[in-house]
């Protein structure tokens, strides 16, 4: 669709992507937490939800009670911003949100909630310089009245199932459709959004946004389609590391997500593939009675709410524990995975796993993965030389890796353990990796840090594979010059 409304558009063409009340999968809702999340994970844009306070003041919520949220008392309507900031004080304001969309180059796709919050609205966003923007509503009442007079932002009719939404863009004099239709086509919303109301929108003049989205054939579909927008829980499905692949570069992300979520737990395997990562490195241990559990550390202090060693708790005792508080509250009650729950979510994803051996017999952990069926969709490692000497023994099909900082030489590497991977740092992978490619090694550049300028070089070498913290910030230097613009 050729974007004639002064709106963002991205510069590659693709329809942007919408964060549905922020990274609302990842973080709280509507907060200032799932707003930066979001925008770190690649969105373009945040849909945010506006009602008024008693005092008149714009406040970024989908409810209009505090409770589901905060757990705290009392309807917005009701309630002045002093005495809302004492009972849910993550609770943004329209105000502050703009300005964390300022810093963090975002775009607002507002939807007010109630009748007079779209002036107010408008007025906040016209103050504060804010241009790229959208305000939306299911309310036709509020988007006509917007629509009276100078027209400083595009204005988009939320359309229910079974409602036309032809009929409701002329009622609201709306710029955009918002088909919010994710439950309807019997699994299939996408069949509803047919070649001839994608053509009839068109002819009208209209840009067209889509439900949030978080399936991820649904969404494979959608994305072809021409239009404006999508919305999702999950940005990180839209702004996937297809740059990255397109390069050649393989991504493993250590420990999963681990800024997104809590490190080694299946959310944030699940985040990693999500965002296109071919890898996922987990850190395996067994229990006191013998389950192989993923977590990195020999106590279980510092990632959860409990205290010993994990060789001295059995898996129930492990899995009791909340792995997911420590990091953020919107992880509480996440559990420390056995080892074939990581297979199984690797596995669901069409993906793999890097297997960082602490403390496991050799023959134990190859033999396990080999019986799951996963041997070839892995590739091990251990710090301890005699669990990593054990691994290759055991099997001269399990897949090693070994790292260069370990040995005095690309040669003396190769000879040991005959590894398919050599794991180069950063600083060391242009002096090195030619030799491994040589000796028939896979070079994979580790780089745990967080410097953009770092990762626009590491762009420039391609390296067949890298181990990172950061494949968010891979994916920006991949898309560098492909950011989104304002378009009139």
């Amino acid at each position: 669709m050729e974007n004639k409304l002064a709106w963002p558009a991205r510069a590659d063409g693709k329809p942007l992507c919408i964060a549905h009340r922020g990274a609302s999968a990842h973080a709280t809702e509507n907060t200032a937490r799932a707003f930066a999340v979001a925008a770190e994970l690649g969105a373009d844009m945040w849909e945010i939800d506006v009602y008024l306070t008693r005092d008149g003041v714009a406040v970024v919520s989908h409810d209009d009670k505090l409770e589901r949220i905060f757990g705290a008392e009392g309807r917005i309507a009701d309630l002045d911003l002093a005495e809302i900031r004492a009972r849910a004080p993550d609770l943004p304001t329209l105000d502050e949100t703009i300005e964390l969309a300022k810093r963090f180059d975002q775009g607002l796709y507002v939807e007010v909630k109630v009748r007079g919050a779209g002036r107010v609205t408008e007025r906040r966003l016209a103050d504060a310089g804010f241009t790229r923007a959208v305000i939306s509503s299911f309310i036709v009442e509020e988007i006509r009245d917007l629509s009276e007079g100078e027209r400083r932002y595009p204005l988009a009719i939320l359309v229910p199932l079974g409602v036309d939404p032809f009929g409701w863009a002329e009622l609201s004099r709306a710029d955009i459709i918002h088909l919010c239709w994710e439950d309807g086509g019997d699994g299939r919303p996408q069949d509803l959004v047919t070649p001839e109301l994608l053509s009839r929108a068109k002819e009208r003049g209209l840009g067209v946004v889509l439900w949030h989205e978080e399936r991820r054939a649904v969404l494979d579909e959608i994305e072809k389609l021409p239009v404006n927008g999508i919305c999702t829980n999950n940005p990180e499905m839209m702004a996937r590391l297809d740059a990255a692949e397109a390069l050649g570069i393989s991504v493993v992300c250590h420990r999963g997500a681990n800024r997104f979520a809590p490190e080694n737990t299946l959310a944030a395997a699940q985040l990693a593939f999500q965002q296109g990562a071919h890898y996922v490195e987990i850190d395996v241990r067994e229990s006191a009675d013998g389950e192989l559990v993923v977590i990195h550390d020999p106590t279980v202090d510092r990632t959860t709410n409990g205290t010993g060693r994990v060789d001295e708790m059995t898996a129930a005792e492990l899995r009791s524990l909340d792995a997911g508080s420590w990091f953020s509250p919107h992880f509480s009650g996440e559990r420390i995975p056995l080892l074939s729950e990581a297979i199984d979510v690797a596995r669901s994803h069409g993906r793999k796993l890097y297997v960082e051996n602490k403390s496991v017999d050799a023959e134990r952990l190859v033999r396990f993965i080999e019986d799951a069926g996963f041997l070839g969709e892995c590739f091990f490692w251990s710090g301890n030389a005699a669990l990593q000497e054990g691994m290759r023994a055991v099997s001269n099909k399990a897949r090693i890796k070994s790292s260069l900082c370990d040995y005095s030489g690309v040669e003396p590497m190769r000879a040991h353990l005959a590894p398919e991977i050599a794991e180069i740092l950063f600083e060391d992978y242009r002096n090195f990796a030619p030799a491994c490619i040589e000796a028939g090694m896979v070079p994979m550049l580790q780089y745990f840090g967080d410097d953009p300028a770092v990762f626009e070089e590491i762009v420039s070498l391609r390296p067949p594979m890298i181990n990172l913290d950061r494949a968010d910030l891979l994916l920006r230097a991949c898309r560098a010059g492909n950011h989104v613009s304002g378009q009139t």
